[in-house]
């Protein structure tokens, strides 16, 4: 008998790891998706910046130097989107690192380059807020300033 309820126990995991790995590559496969969803769009974002830059380049009549500077801008930006669009993340990733190693100060300058323009985002969307009264502030009356007396 000892040996038949060995035999089972087997058996009777099989059928929960095969669901637990369908759900874990569900999940994976949900991850995936969702990221290369924000991946494309962050590639838009970027195909409109190069737009942008061309639209900019276009005004610049009285200065070809700076107008060819925004045009090869705009042609590196358009190249930056379609590979965001064709490559991986791990590819991605793993492009990244061997970019660090080789050009170490170039990756601490575009870290600090990215971490202030991020920061600067933030700070400068503000968030409209309606001017709620204090809860604590319910029941007390408003005081008046004193009128300064001549």
């Amino acid at each position: 008998m000892a040996k038949a309820s060995k035999a089972r126990r087997p058996r009777a995991t099989a059928p929960r790891k095969s669901t637990a790995n369908r759900l874990f590559d569900d999940a994976l496969s949900l991850a995936s998706t969702l990221a290369d969803g924000r991946k494309r769009a962050g590639a838009d974002k970027i195909v409109e910046f190069a737009e942008a830059a061309r639209h900019f380049g276009e005004t610049l009549d009285d200065f070809p130097q700076l107008r060819a500077y925004s045009d090869t801008a705009a042609d590196n930006l358009d190249n930056l989107a379609d590979y965001i669009v064709a490559t991986d993340i791990p590819d991605m990733l793993d492009d990244f690192a061997g970019f660090a190693r080789r050009q170490p100060v170039a990756t601490l300058t575009l870290g600090v380059a990215a971490g202030l323009a991020v920061t600067q985002l933030m700070h400068g969307w503000p968030i409209p807020m309606k001017k709620r009264k204090s809860s604590a502030g319910r029941g007390r009356k408003r005081r008046t300033p004193r009128k300064a007396l001549n």
